[in-house]
């Protein structure tokens, strides 16, 4: 008797994508692996998205739609969180969607792999049209810290810079989430860095699988939030300093762990300096920015590159280029 498939919650947040979620709907339904549920987190929108998400509602069993007050991607997501009824869990964001095999090839891998937690793939771009039978042109992602097949210091020290993923590319245990907790819900960008960085400070094991199939693609429109240079700017330096107050309480209260906990201070610590450096610079405080820039140069591993960095930022406030967008 073959072995029954794990359920797979995957949750769809959304504010005001009725336009965009069809596309992640039927992706969901299109999939080969069929033990899914998917549960719509309707976070107050004032468009159609209630009348799309409930006709599907009704068509299929496995889905499920809920409304809230509108509170936010993270309170959506947690929403969500609290709702699964899942062993492995899938974060999609309205207005991206899967590849077909992307919840079968996933699953095999954590099934096959007990002691990884979560499992990601490759992203790709593309621009949003409003003609459906536009061709798309799908641009593959590269991120700024490329992928990496990690657990502990290693993988501790790499993601310290950024993430290696975006929130809708990984399938991951509902174990690890309930060991997480919830999404930090004062973060209106970069929850998702905080939030798998958490994971990584219990030494989770999160695993690079990019065979074809896997694909994860994400939608470029004028909406998105990582068009606002500066409030992702501001969020990542918030969710530093808590990451920051997170590794010195496990400092504090001797938590027993194979990760070298000063270490990872230290590069949060020299990470904040420049981020900090560069957004006051920019949009802010000089003052501010160049007390940094001297932080940086005083405990960072390239002294020199904060003088380049600090004098190109300067530059871009002098020549006007430090709009701050709502």
């Amino acid at each position: 008797m073959p072995t029954p498939q794990p359920l797979i919650s995957v949750i769809i947040p959304c504010y005001n994508y009725g336009a965009y979620m069809h596309d992640a709907i039927d992706s969901i339904i299109a999939q080969t692996y069929t033990n899914w549920e998917v549960l719509i987190v309707d976070d107050g929108s004032k468009d159609n998205t209630a009348a799309i998400a409930q006709q599907y509602a009704a068509r299929d069993a496995r889905i499920t739609y809920h409304f809230q007050a509108n509170r936010g991607l993270s309170a959506a997501r947690n929403t969500g969180l609290a709702l699964v009824k899942g062993e492995y869990v899938h974060l999609l964001d309205a207005d991206d969607y899967l590849a077909p095999e992307k919840l079968a090839l996933h699953a095999q891998t954590l099934a096959e792999q007990p002691a990884v937690a979560l499992v990601f793939g490759d992203t790709y771009n593309f621009q949003h049209s409003d003609d459906p039978a536009a061709p798309r042109q799908l641009v593959p992602l590269h991120l700024r810290m490329g992928p990496l097949t990690g657990q502990g210091q290693a993988l501790a020290l790499h993601m310290a810079h950024d993430n290696m993923f975006l929130p809708g590319n990984p399938l991951f245990r509902k174990s690890l989430a309930d060991q997480i907790g919830s999404f930090d819900e004062t973060l209106f960008s970069l929850e998702d860095w905080h939030y798998w960085y958490r994971g990584v400070l219990q030494e989770a094991a999160y695993v690079y699988d990019n065979r074809p199939g896997t694909e994860f693609f994400a939608r470029t429109h004028g909406h998105n939030m990582s068009g606002n240079r500066h409030k992702m700017w501001k969020n990542k330096i918030l969710a530093r300093h808590a990451l920051i107050q997170r590794i010195r309480d496990m400092l504090a209260a001797g938590t027993p762990t194979k990760l070298d906990l000063n270490v990872l201070l230290a590069k949060h610590l020299e990470l904040l300096y420049e981020e900090q450096a560069r957004f006051e610079l920019l949009y802010h405080s000089l003052g501010k920015g160049l007390l940094n820039s001297v932080q940086y140069f005083r405990h960072g591993t390239k002294p020199g590159h904060i003088w380049y960095d600090s004098a190109y930022w300067i530059k871009e406030r002098l020549l006007g280029r430090n709009k701050i967008n709502a």
